[in-house]
């Protein structure tokens, strides 16, 4: 079963015991993430001693709140897989202090605690303020080696410090949207105590706390007020040895702050400067000079970058994934000499969308890059049919493909055919002919296609080098998404989309897709978890029947703007769609509020509706 993945596990399962005690095994445990609702089971009078056997190693509590039916369900299913518990989030939950100390006093073996958002727990500020609760905690949670505590508005130096007393072997700290005040004039911190400022978090404290930490290897500083001078005042301390830095949103920091980074900090293996807006190339050419070690780098919404600096990204040998999506000023020219001049040959995820990369870059990324797994064109209104093409040949690993809104490709591009002479595609309606009534079409008979370079079963990879290549040869395809791909009809869609393993399926914005190739579209890939065919008007309430009854592992439906939807659609998700997680309805008129309220009611399974502007 290890070869498996987690939903084919789950249903191999349900075929007999000898199955199901071998989904069971720890092993097959390790990825699997348990989202545990407290109020639901706290009105049911449920709790979830059962799973114990299951001995799961990750937990999220979700709508946790301070009613004492919740607290006496959390706290007595968390006694029976408390010690199996390897991570643990927390995110959100509304407990008070002395349920926090019951609860983690279970979890003798947890690696990861997560309590990004929990306001009310810092609120009062007596959180483990007595050495009692201090010293069985610091007992129990000596193995923590990751702490978030993002987003909390009340965290203050003494709660900081009490947290960090009981987890004292942190190896990644998150602090994002943390209140730090940076300003010393403000608050004056004292020195001779480890519990310092009552009130706020300071970054002196935070400074105190990485000096004495020399075990720690992650931070996440990311939508905090940090600039270049503290940047650099915590990067170069010398028993600081990170391994990842995240600064993500940090709008105060420029190219002198990552300087400091490069400088001081060698042995970065993943930085994440996301939406930092004064970033130019020269904190680019730093990177690529300095960080040879680095495996990550995100730099998405970094609009200053220009090609200038991406013909050094070459220099990063070890690089595996990059993200340089919305940065407006690259092209293929920037991309082609930093990626592909001296390929990077480790690199395995890129994501290059809203950018200007072209058909040029494309190919000869595909050549140079052929361990590719993930690739994010998104958007990138340049890249044709020829690109794909290209993608299709070379990328035989490839799992993730997102081309939305790329305008031009057409169903020759799927279908891996070259366009005729005087031959209209479907879909292109700009070279189209018509008559006065638009139902009539003029346009010259296609001569007999050759259809020697259509690859729809086979072989991937035993494909001809002078031929364009159909989709249909990433056979281990997990994820399409063709958004707004304008000029993509049913008859490419119906003849390339053929992957037993694919999880999601974009196919918004099709105004040529009818329910005859979504229907056909569902039994070719049954192993769809997640379908978006937002405001595809040509949908009826037939071909979501179809959907709903045939597509028994899907979690994530979105319908949103499909005009030809009524309450009969409803009906078929009420009857057929027992593991729905999320739906959007949204802008759906013809789908009545009284159906959704009913659907709701019955369908538990659902955990999110979006329903705006419906029944109008």
């Amino acid at each position: 079963m290890k070869y498996l993945s987690l939903s084919d596990r789950k249903d191999a399962a349900l075929v007999c015991r000898t199955w199901y005690e071998a989904f069971l095994d720890p092993i097959l445990q390790r990825d699997i993430i348990l989202h545990f609702y407290a109020s639901t089971a706290a009105r049911t009078g449920k709790d979830i001693s059962s799973l114990y056997k299951r001995r799961l190693p990750h937990l999220i509590l979700n709508d946790f709140d301070s009613s004492l039916e919740a607290k006496a369900v959390v706290l007595k299913s968390c006694e029976h897989f408390g010690e199996n518990l390897k991570s643990l989030s927390l995110k959100g939950s509304n407990l008070t202090e002395r349920t926090f100390v019951e609860l983690m006093s279970n979890c003798k073996n947890l690696v990861s605690l997560d309590l990004s958002c929990c306001n009310s727990l810092f609120m009062s500020g007596t959180l483990l303020e007595l050495n009692s609760d201090l010293q069985v905690l610091k007992n129990v949670l000596g193995n923590v080696q990751e702490v978030n505590l993002s987003s909390i508005r009340h965290i203050s130096d003494v709660t900081f410090n009490r947290i960090m007393t009981v987890c004292e072997n942190v190896e990644k700290l998150a602090l994002c949207s943390a209140p730090i005040v940076f300003s010393n004039t403000l608050f004056q911190q004292s020195r001779h105590t480890r519990f310092a400022n009552s009130s706020v978090l300071t970054f002196s404290n935070i400074m105190d706390f990485v000096i004495t930490q020399q075990c720690l290897k992650s931070l996440n500083l990311s939508r905090t007020l940090i600039d270049d001078d503290h940047l650099e005042t915590i990067v170069s301390i010398k028993e600081l040895h990170l391994e990842e830095l995240i600064l993500v949103g940090c709008r105060n920091v420029s190219d002198e702050g990552i300087a400091s980074v490069c400088k001081h900090q060698h042995g970065l293996a993943l930085l994440d400067i996301r939406e930092c807006p004064d970033l130019t190339n020269g904190a680019l050419m730093a990177i690529s000079a300095s960080l040879r070690n680095l495996r990550h780098l995100f730099a998405q919404k970094c609009k200053l970058l220009s090609d200038a600096s991406m013909a050094c990204l070459h220099k990063l040998t070890s690089l595996q994934t990059l993200d340089i999506s919305e940065c407006h000023q690259v092209t293929s020219e920037g991309l082609i000499a930093g990626l592909c001049t001296k390929p990077l040959t480790q690199l395995t995820c890129l994501n290059v969308s809203c950018t200007e990369a072209s058909d040029s870059f494309v190919e000869m990324a595909c050549e140079s890059l052929p361990l590719l797994t993930q690739l994010d064109l998104s958007s990138c209104f340049k890249v044709t049919d020829v690109g794909l093409h290209a993608i299709a040949k070379h990328l035989k690993y490839l799992r993730y493909l997102r081309l939305a809104f790329c305008n031009e490709i057409t169903d020759l591009g799927l279908l891996g055919l070259q366009p005729q002479p005087g031959h209209i595609i479907m879909g292109d309606t700009e070279n189209m002919v018509t008559r006065k009534y638009p139902s009539t079409v003029i346009f010259k008979a296609p001569n007999k296609i050759d259809r020697s370079g259509i690859v729809t079963n086979g072989t991937p990879g035993c494909i001809s080098t002078s031929t364009p290549v159909a989709i249909s040869n990433l056979a281990g395809l997990r994820s399409l998404d063709l958004t707004a791909c304008k000029k993509l009809t049913d008859v490419g869609l119906m003849q390339t989309i053929k992957f037993a393993e694919l999880r999601f399926l974009g196919l918004g914005i099709l105004n040529d897709l009818s329910d005859e190739g979504l229907i056909c579209l569902v039994y070719q890939n049954p192993s769809l978890e997640e379908l978006d065919v937002i405001q595809c008007n040509n949908i009826t309430d037939d071909s979501i029947e179809v959907v709903t009854r045939h597509l028994k592992r899907l979690r994530v439906l979105n319908v949103k703007a499909c005009s030809q939807l009524t309450d009969r659609s409803v009906g078929h998700i009420k009857r057929n769609c027992k593991n729905l997680r999320h739906l959007d309805v949204s802008f759906c008129g013809g789908i009545s509020h009284e159906a959704m309220d009913d659907l709701e009611l019955t369908l538990t399974s659902l955990l999110s509706v979006q329903k705006r502007m419906i029944g109008s």
